[in-house]
C-alpha cells in the first residue's frame, strides 16, 4: 500500500510539473496560430508527463515488473517514443523516412534489445554497457531528418522532440531494462540538494572571475539596465537551457557514463589502474588538442587535466569506496576536449572545470536534474565573462 501511495504521488507530481511547463510554454508561444498550438500540445504534455515520471523510483520500478520477461513489453515505449516522433514530423508535413533517418525505429530499440539479451538484471558493470553507451549516443548527435523537431514546430521551443525521444530511451534502456541504479532522472526537491547546485555554480563563477580578471576577458561594461521586463526573458532562456541543452549532456555524460565507469572502478578494486590510465590517455589527448588548436596555449588544457586528475587522486586516496572521483575526473576532461569546436583552449579548459562541477554535483545528489541546473546556471552566466567570444 505504502509503495502504490509513492507511486501515484510521484505520478501526480508529475502531472502538476508538467501543467506548470506548458503554462509556461503557452506563454512564450502565445503569438502562434491557435491551430498549431493545438496540434503541438498533445506532444508537450505527453513528452513533458514521461520526464518527470519515467525516471521516478517507484514509477520505474512498475515498469520493471511489468517488462520483466516479457520482449514485446520492454520494446514498447521505445516503439511509442518512434511513434510520437513520426506523428509529429508527419503533421507538419515532413516524411520521416528519408534516408538514413528511415533506420531511425531500428536504431531506438538498439539499446532496450541489447540489454534483453543480457541473462540476469543485475550485475556488474561490464565492456559491453560502454560499448552499447557508445553505439548509441554517437549516432544521437548527428541524426537528421531533414527538418527540424523543435517543440512548437515554429515557435519559441524549450527542446526539440527528437532530444526528449533520446533522452527518455536512453533512461529507459539504461534504467529499466538493463537496471542501472541511480541514473537519477527524477524531478525532487531538497533544500540540500539545491543548497549543493548553488554553491558548485558560485565556486565556478569566481574561480572564472579570477581566471577572465588575469586572462582579461571579464567583462566589466555593456549590460541592459535591470528591469522586470527581462524576468519573462530570463525565465525563457533558463527553461530554454535546461531542457534544450544541459538535460541531454548531464544524463548522457553524468547519470549515464559516469555512472557506468564508477561503478566498474570500484567494482575493479583497482582504482589505481584506471586513474593511471585515465591520467595518460587525457593526458595526451589535451597535449594534442593544444598543439592542434594553440600551440602557444596548449599549456592550458594540459596544466587543467593535471589538476583534475590530482585532486581525484588524493580524494580517492582517503575514500573507503574509491571510483567515484577518478570516473569524474575522466568524465570531465573528456566534457571539456570535446567543446574544442568552440575554437578556444580557455574554453576547453573552462569546459573541464565545469564538467567537475556537474559530475561532483550528481555524486553529492545522485539526481541529473540537480546537475542540468547548474549546468544551465553556467550556461547563464556565459555572458559576464564574454565567454561567447572565446566561442
Amino acid at each position: 500500500m505504502k509503495n502504490a501511495a509513492i507511486y501515484f504521488r510521484e505520478l501526480r507530481t508529475g502531472a502538476v510539473l508538467t501543467t506548470v511547463f506548458f503554462a509556461l510554454f503557452l506563454y512564450f508561444n502565445r503569438q502562434l496560430p491557435l491551430t498549431e498550438l493545438l496540434l503541438d500540445s498533445p506532444f508537450f504534455i505527453a513528452l513533458f508527463f514521461l520526464t518527470f515520471t519515467l525516471g521516478q523510483p517507484q514509477v520505474s520500478e512498475q515498469l520493471k515488473q511489468k517488462t520483466a520477461g516479457s520482449p514485446e513489453r520492454a520494446v514498447a515505449l521505445p516503439v511509442l517514443l518512434t511513434g510520437l516522433l513520426y506523428a509529429y514530423l508527419g503533421f507538419h508535413g515532413h516524411s520521416p523516412f528519408k534516408g538514413s533517418a528511415a533506420l531511425f525505429f531500428f536504431y531506438l530499440l538498439f539499446p532496450a534489445l541489447g540489454f534483453l539479451a543480457y541473462k540476469k538484471p543485475h550485475q556488474p558493470v561490464r565492456w559491453t554497457d560502454f560499448i552499447l553507451y557508445f553505439l548509441f549516443l554517437i549516432p544521437a548527435t548527428s541524426i537528421s531528418f531533414g527538418a527540424k523537431t523543435n517543440l512548437p514546430f515554429n515557435g519559441s521551443g524549450f527542446s526539440t522532440v527528437l532530444k526528449f525521444v533520446l533522452i527518455l530511451t536512453a533512461v529507459y534502456s539504461f534504467g529499466t531494462i538493463r537496471n542501472l541504479p541511480d541514473i537519477g532522472f527524477f524531478s525532487t526537491f531538497k533544500w540540500k540538494f539545491l543548497r549543493t547546485a548553488i554553491v558548485v555554480w558560485l565556486a565556478f563563477i569566481a574561480l572564472t572571475t579570477v581566471i577572465a580578471t588575469a586572462s582579461g576577458f571579464l567583462k566589466t561594461g555593456g549590460y541592459e539596465p535591470l528591469s522586470l521586463s527581462l524576468i519573462p526573458v530570463a525565465v525563457g532562456e533558463l527553461v530554454r537551457i535546461f531542457f534544450g541543452t544541459a538535460l541531454f549532456e548531464e544524463v548522457f555524460l553524468r547519470g549515464i557514463l559516469q555512472n557506468l565507469l564508477a561503478r566498474k572502478i570500484t567494482e575493479s578494486g583497482g582504482w589505481k589502474t584506471y586513474w593511471t590510465w585515465g591520467f595518460a590517455v587525457f593526458l595526451l589527448l589535451s597535449l594534442l588538442t593544444g598543439y592542434l588548436m594553440h600551440p602557444a596555449l596548449l599549456w592550458v588544457p594540459v596544466l587543467i587535466t593535471v589538476l583534475l586528475f590530482l585532486a581525484a587522486y588524493f580524494i580517492e586516496n582517503k575514500s573507503v569506496l574509491p571510483g567515484p572521483y577518478t570516473s569524474l575526473a575522466i568524465t570531465s576532461v573528456f566534457f571539456g576536449l570535446v567543446h574544442f569546436h568552440a575554437g578556444s583552449l580557455v574554453f576547453v579548459g573552462l569546459a573541464s572545470i565545469a564538467g567537475w562541477g556537474y559530475g561532483y554535483t550528481y555524486i553529492k545528489t545522485k539526481n541529473v536534474f540537480y546537475a542540468a541546473l547548474v549546468h544551465t546556471l553556467v550556461n547563464s552566466s556565459e555572458f559576464l565573462f564574454q565567454l561567447d567570444s572565446l566561442k
